[in-house]
């Protein structure tokens, strides 16, 4: 096979299903603050980069201390919190606007969609066009509607993302150690699950 047709296989293969998730893009210009997200994301010190990484990592999900005295809704999300931060510190002023954060969200949403192809043909063995349609499937399915709109969802969403960088490592590691030709040897093996 030439250059240029792996290169079309390839393209044929990564490209659905980022245009399926290309169906929530109207969500990038919702410009209002739903439900909770003022108070998740524009209110939080902790999602502003505003705290010590020591704070994201004690405080609950809203910024308020998991230990002591005051009230705590107890949910601990410190990834999505993180997230929000490193967002606020790249993009500055411009968070003040809900669009860049959903634009993110659905970005994330493409980018677990193409990890599900992944697992799939090159994690499970399934063949490219099942392993096409099922991507295409899961990054086009209504059921992330909440996820990537809704702010607060992108907790859920990172949590995708991990379990699936976690299928693809596991059953990467299984392999390589089944087939030392692979190149896989137990120091890359730690530093993929560390990466995680």
């Amino acid at each position: 096979m030439s250059t240029m047709q792996r290169a079309v296989a390839g393209v044929a293969l990564w490209l659905p299903p980022i245009l399926c998730s290309l169906v929530y893009a109207p969500c990038c210009t919702y410009s209002e603050w739903y439900i909770d997200e003022l108070f998740a994301v524009l209110r939080n010190e902790d999602a502003r980069g505003e705290s010590s990484l020591w704070q994201v990592f004690t405080n609950d999900f809203w910024g308020n201390p998991l230990r002591g005295n005051s009230w705590t809704h107890k949910s601990y999300r410190p990834f999505a919190v993180l997230s929000f931060s490193w967002q606020f510190r790249f993009l500055g002023e411009d968070l003040f606007r809900p669009q860049p954060l959903r634009t993110f969200n659905m970005a994330l949403h493409a980018a677990n969609s193409l990890l599900v192809l992944a697992l799939l043909h090159y994690g499970l063995g399934i063949s490219r066009r099942w392993s096409r349609l099922a991507a295409c499937l899961f990054a086009a399915h209504p059921v992330h509607v909440e996820n990537i709109v809704y702010l607060v969802g992108r907790a859920d969403t990172l949590a995708t993302t991990g379990w699936l960088l976690a299928g693809l490592v596991h059953l990467r590691l299984r392999r390589g150690w089944q087939s030392s030709s692979q190149g896989c040897t137990p120091f890359r093996a730690w530093a993929l699950l560390l990466l995680l």
